[in-house]
């Protein structure tokens, strides 16, 4: 009869039947043993089943999930978004993040809609992967990078600080500033180091930081006119992801953090913009800071040491700098003669640099007397880093063994003027030779009174003078000015 099962026809429905059962047991077995979370909802967002990774990663049981539509989800609270619920009003692939009710768990979702033969979207399979280990790996990652920032930045200082650095000081005027660094180094009150440029500001400060007590700490540098203001700031107190345009996912440690129980050397104080001089002052005054677009107070132990090749006091009255932050700054001051007034220092340098680099270029050089007289007679515009350049230049082109005088660039057989063949304006070269005069002629009395009857003047016009030309202990160190 054409209605019956023959026996042959159940034996294949039988293995049918099994087929389709092993199938089924090898799809459970996948959809439960997936490490990501899986739902299966219908085309309205409903969802129709779970699995085990699902359930642990979003903390809830099946019976209060199963069955709910994803809005009815959101509305409890019980995830910040839905990917399955944006591929149901999109009707395409769709990623998002989602962030579950109990706040510690992000997942990164991936619904894909499921459609018949007819185009009609009968159910959507959303993946669901834990990211909470990813974002915590990050954060890892940002801290570890930060931590090798920091240590970098401190192995170059201790690095830098066992080095042997020359001091030479046998002028009465450099042995004064090196008796005064001795004793700011014991302290950590705020240093402003003053001088011309070329003088040795940055020296003195790592002289200081070698023999104090954060010597074991970071000595890190940075010169306040050669950067922008905006990565000036970033520089100084770091940033948070995000900050500005450019700035890394992750954010940056600042100056100031990397160094924190060590110094930091702000050089060129007098180059940092206004704004940043408020939050300078501010820093100075209690540690703390924030990031560049952080909200976290951030508090540190640094000592300050400022240098500067401009009068701060001139700049405060022309309002050109802050009162208030040049007072905290200047707690300790150090000033820097110029080397045309080290005389006695001049040779011992110019060894020192010939020395330094005879070894590094493998030509071992000498100088020659008269090129040692005409050393002591040359004025040094550029101070010290004027004669360290000379003598590389010369250690690089000069073939010969000696050094002589014809070696020399023409500005130095002149006698030593300080404004050699200068086509500079009149007053400009007038105050120029005046400073020098009462340099020089001061440093030959042992007071005021002295030098004005000495020179012929009223004891106040010699008074004036010298602080017009900010000419500080023109007597040297210890000896009375009365």
């Amino acid at each position: 009869m054409s209605g019956q099962t023959t026996p042959r026809s159940l034996k294949e429905l039988e293995k049918e039947i099994d087929r389709l059962r092993k199938l089924n047991r090898e799809y459970e077995v996948m959809f439960e043993s997936s490490l990501d979370g899986l739902v299966v909802a219908d085309g309205t967002g409903r969802l129709l089943r779970v699995n085990r990774s699902y359930l642990s990663i979003s903390g809830a049981a099946e019976e209060d999930v199963v069955g709910c539509t994803v809005q009815e989800l959101a509305g409890r609270g019980f995830f910040s978004s839905s990917a399955t619920q944006l591929a149901v009003e999109n009707r395409r692939p769709v990623t998002a993040e989602q962030i579950f009710r109990n706040g510690t768990v992000r997942t990164l979702n991936t619904a894909n809609p499921v459609f018949d033969e007819k185009g009609e979207m009968f159910c959507i399979v959303t993946n669901v992967r834990d990211m909470s280990a990813v974002h915590r790996l990050e954060t890892e990652l940002k801290e570890a990078k930060d931590s090798a920032d920091r240590y970098a930045a401190i192995l170059e200082s201790m690095n830098r600080q066992t080095r042997q650095e020359h001091y030479t000081a046998r002028s009465a005027g450099m042995r004064g500033v090196f008796r005064l660094a001795l004793e700011y180094a014991s302290t950590a009150a705020p240093v402003l180091i003053s001088g011309e440029s070329g003088t040795g500001k940055e020296v003195a400060a790592d002289f200081m930081h070698a023999h104090s007590l954060r010597r074991d700490k970071p000595l890190l540098k940075i010169n306040c006119g050669a950067i922008p203001e905006q990565l000036l700031e970033a520089e100084l107190f770091g940033y948070e992801g995000g900050a500005f345009t450019g700035a890394r996912k992750q954010g940056r440690v600042g100056l100031f953090e990397a160094a924190n129980g060590g110094t930091v050397f702000l050089d060129e104080i007098g180059e940092l913009p206004a704004p940043l001089q408020v939050k300078l002052l501010r820093f100075v005054q209690s540690k703390e800071f924030f990031r560049l677009g952080g909200n976290r107070l951030i508090t540190v132990d640094v000592r300050i040491m400022a240098a500067t090749n401009r009068s701060l006091e001139e700049m405060v009255e022309q309002r050109a700098f802050r009162a208030d932050l040049f007072y905290r700054l200047n707690v300790l001051s150090l000033c820097l003669p110029p080397l045309r007034n080290r005389g006695e220092d001049i040779i011992p340098l110019a060894h020192f640099f010939l020395q330094r680099f005879s070894a590094r270029y493998g030509r071992e050089k000498t100088l020659s007397p008269q090129v040692c007289a005409l050393f002591e007679q040359y004025s040094w515009p550029g101070n010290i880093r004027e004669l360290e350049n000379l003598l590389e230049r010369l250690s690089i082109i000069n073939t010969g063994p000696v050094i002589l005088p014809e070696h020399l660039p023409h500005r130095m057989h002149n006698g030593g003027e300080i404004f050699p063949q200068a086509a500079r304006p009149y007053r400009e070269a007038l105050e120029a030779f005046e400073r020098e005069y009462w340099e020089k002629a001061l440093k030959n009395y042992s007071s005021y009174r002295e030098a004005a009857s000495a020179l012929g003047l009223d004891h106040s016009t010699i008074v004036k003078k010298a602080a017009r030309y900010r000419i500080k202990d023109p007597f040297g160190a210890g000896r009375a000015s009365a």
